[in-house]
């Protein structure tokens, strides 16, 4: 994209910046089976009765909290608290899923949009074929990228409906 970028650009950008540092950090990052807490828990040799303590709970509300987080059922703020009383850090983040190699969100974006673009004009190449009039491959490349960047450039409302 040549010239000047538009603040609505530019603020585009720098949330994909942010994301794609994210995605960078976390991507390698799976949860151990026993979950965060209990796993720092017992890595640190965290007394149980010191953490009691700090978070103001019950011994069977540890284990429950514990056994919370890793079915998924944890709210983010009870693990957070339980996390500082633990004297842990507690980080977020969502990232978007990613496919093959594509791992920045401009790559997910041209991976969607070529197989979107990929399928529009595989349509629209039957119903040429249907009135005899299939075209060569050079040409099919050439709609091919400018379908691609059409929607990267425009990505309309019904870019991310569908999963590919």
């Amino acid at each position: 994209m040549g010239g000047t970028m538009n603040i609505k650009e530019i603020v585009i950008k720098q949330y994909r910046e942010i994301i794609d540092a994210a995605t960078e950090k976390v991507s390698k990052l799976k949860a151990p089976p026993e979950g965060w807490l209990r796993t720092n828990r017992k890595a640190l040799k965290i007394p149980v009765s010191v953490i009691l303590k700090r978070a103001n709970i019950k011994k069977s509300e540890l284990y429950r909290i514990e056994k919370a987080e890793v079915e998924g059922t944890l709210t983010l703020n009870k693990l957070k608290s339980v996390a500082e009383a633990m004297g842990c850090e507690f980080h977020y983040a969502v990232t978007p899923k990613t496919k093959l190699n594509a791992t920045r969100v401009e790559e997910i974006i041209e991976y969607r949009a070529r197989r979107l673009a990929n399928k529009v004009l595989k349509n629209a190449d039957i119903n040429m074929q249907l009135e005899e009039q299939a075209t060569s491959m050079e040409k099919i490349e050439i709609q091919h990228k400018q379908a691609t960047e059409k929607l990267i450039k425009e990505m309309p409302d019904w870019f991310w409906e569908e999963a590919l």
